[in-house]
């Protein structure tokens, strides 16, 4: 007979039948053999229902019987997952204090132990003071299994405890609480852990552990164990520092390139046998800074495995190391990787590299030009950047590309880019109407504006529209408000968000119009986003109106909108809202209440928080009473 498949689970339960009969004992050698089952779907099942039967606390005598059946570790083992699930949060608390109560006082060890694994298990709080108590047990592998335990519970104030134990002498329970240390992985168990890496037989275990703890502040504590001579110790040191890089602001510490190049040849091989995409060993090349790392790194790009991770590693290199080996690999890569070795250049230090870069303003993909743009812009003084960028401008197939590095130099570049919001390309156009929004200029308003009216081009359109709300203010507001009023839909949505954007108060009679005056969806959603923006009461009216619309889109943006707004008698519209019949209207309701005082809210967000059938509307419910 074949098993039944994992969709025939939902045949009658025997062991709630025999508890329903008063067979607690039957009921009991039912649930540990479907505990023990070599199936696990049947063993899940098991573990999941068997704390929510009725009754289920009458099991428990024989439960704490099966622990103590030394004949049968299968039966043994099953007790101990079903008393876990049975401890779990929110379950049987009776469960709970029995485990409790046999790690503390049980006369038999492995009785002990078995309670302690099963608490930990049990990811539950209350199981932190037994577990802690059970440290100092006589039994040494008791006290291991609640080190252990308390690492599965990774409660941060098991951290002195358990620090305590790595320096009480016993090498087996200090082995397992520095590994429990790491699993917990709080800041504060450092002191605790960079003492243990002086101890021949814990220094393995605290070195990983010291990497579990993602804590930067905790570099420094490898550094004896790197230059210890013990190459199986500095081989996992290095595992732990790839892992402490990301968060460590750079450059990587020069003990740790050394340690690094000292296992170069290793780590060369381990990232050419690769093919998980673990970036380990990459970063460990980046860290090492050779040419040699950063030519196999560079070899990498785009490939499907190692390609993503030799990316992240090229930005570790030394920057005379990455501008020698990765700028003569620009203009022989393909596309993809043409952009990830310029992402992967240090701010160039001298015009030949500028000009180097500065010939890829040209290239055909738009996102080798972008990153380019991106390189040049933080070339240093020496490189004579900007200089390079605007002898560019004379080449038609760089143009476009240097007003993209023009718009991200510091400062403003606006003697260069105004000029260009008439160049025949459309892409340089809009290039350049990006670049503005710094513009200090006194007449770059009437220039942008004129540049505006006559304008076709729909994605430079919403550019200038841009530039002319950042530069302009309550100036921009007419121009803006003509194209709001008079142009293509596109034209009309840029500008109006544009509106939104001047911060001037002269902005919401234009942007009431066009609320009043327009039959389309996109532009009324981006009116009364501009309106909540201003936060002025005189969008009131218009903006609370919105929250009775038919389309949810406008019901959605108009309860955002109120944030700033927060008019008084906001929060009656507010509550209907939590009750809208769309999700999205909800969640943006529950968010605003978060921000404006509605004492009158607190009763509906509660109904809310305990039975909305959205995740993300109870849990922004939640937050609006202040509880998470």
């Amino acid at each position: 007979m074949s098993e039944r498949s994992p969709s025939d689970r939902r045949a009658p339960d025997p062991v709630a039948d025999l508890l329903a009969a008063g067979d607690a004992e039957g009921a009991a050698a039912r649930a540990l053999a479907t505990a023990a089952d070599e199936r696990p779907w049947v063993r899940e099942r098991a573990l999941a229902s068997t704390p929510r039967l009725r009754n289920a606390r009458l099991l428990l005598p024989a439960l704490e019987a099966a622990l103590r059946d030394g004949g049968d570790a299968g039966r043994r083992n099953a007790a101990r997952s079903l008393l876990a699930a049975m401890s779990a949060p929110g379950a049987l608390p009776g469960a709970l204090r029995m485990l409790d109560r046999l790690t503390r006082h049980d006369p038999d060890g492995d009785v002990r132990l078995l309670a302690a694994s099963a608490l930990g298990e049990s990811q539950n709080p209350g199981a932190r003071a037994a577990l802690e108590a059970a440290l100092v047990d006589e039994d040494a592998n008791v006290a291991a299994a609640a080190a252990d335990a308390l690492g599965s519970l990774g409660d941060p104030r098991s951290v002195d405890a358990l620090a305590a134990v790595t320096a009480g002498g016993d090498p087996w329970r200090a082995l397992a609480a520095v590994f429990a240390l790491g699993r917990i992985g709080a800041a504060r168990a450092l002191p605790a852990l960079a003492a243990a890496v002086a101890d021949p037989m814990l220094a393995g275990a605290a070195v990983e552990a010291i990497g579990e703890l993602g804590d930067p502040a905790a570099m420094d504590a490898l550094r004896t164990a790197a230059e210890s001579g013990d190459e199986e110790l500095r081989a996992a040191v290095l595992q732990a520092a790839a892992g402490l890089i990301p968060s460590s602001p750079p450059p990587p510490p020069e003990w740790l390139r050394q340690a690094a190049r000292a296992d170069e040849a290793r780590l060369v091989e381990q990232f050419r046998a690769d093919d998980t995409g673990d970036s380990r060993a990459a970063v460990l090349l980046g860290i090492a800074g050779t040419e040699t790392a950063a030519a196999l790194l560079g070899d990498a790009l785009g490939e499907p495995e190692r390609g993503p991770a030799a990316a992240g590693a090229l930005g570790l290199l030394p920057p005379d190391v990455a501008l020698a080996v990765l700028l003569p690999r620009l203009h022989g890569a393909d596309a993809g990787a043409r952009a990830e070795l310029l992402a992967a250049l240090p701010a160039l230090p001298d015009r030949a590299s500028a000009e180097a870069v500065a010939a890829l303003l040209g290239d055909d993909d738009a996102e080798v030009r972008a990153t380019a743009a991106e390189s040049l812009a933080r070339a240093l003084p020496g490189a004579e950047g900007r200089e390079v960028v605007a002898s560019a401008l004379a080449d038609p197939a760089r143009r476009t590309g240097a007003a993209l590095a023009l718009g991200r130099f510091p400062g403003d570049a606006c003697d260069l880019l105004l000029p260009l919001l008439a160049d025949e390309s459309a892409d340089t156009r809009r290039a350049a109407a990006e670049g503005i929004a710094r513009c200090s200029r006194p007449d770059a308003l009437a220039l942008v504006t004129a540049a505006l009216r006559r304008e076709r081009d729909p994605a430079t359109l919403r550019a200038l529209a841009a530039a002319l709300a950042t530069t302009g203010g309550a100036a921009a507001v007419p121009p803006l408000a003509e194209l709001a009023e008079g142009g293509d839909p596109g034209a009309r949505f840029a500008a109006v968000r544009a509106l939104g954007r001047t911060g001037a108060p002269e902005a919401v009679d234009a942007l009431l119009r066009v609320l009043g005056g327009t039959d389309d969806p996109g532009v009324e959603a981006a009116a009364l986003a501009a309106l909540g923006e201003l936060g002025d009461p005189r969008g009131t009216e218009a903006v609370t109106a919105r929250m009775e619309s038919g389309d949810r889109d406008l019901r959605r943006v108009a309860a955002i909108a109120l944030r700033k707004i927060a008019p008084p008698g906001a929060a009656e519209r507010l509550v209907r809202a939590l009750a809208d019949p769309d999700w999205r209207v909800r969640l943006a309701a529950a968010r605003t209440l978060a921000r404006v005082d509605a004492p009158e809210a607190l009763s509906a967000l509660r109904e809310v928080r305990a039975c909305d059938s959205d995740p993300l509307v109870r849990q922004a419910a939640a937050r609006a009473l202040g509880e998470g």
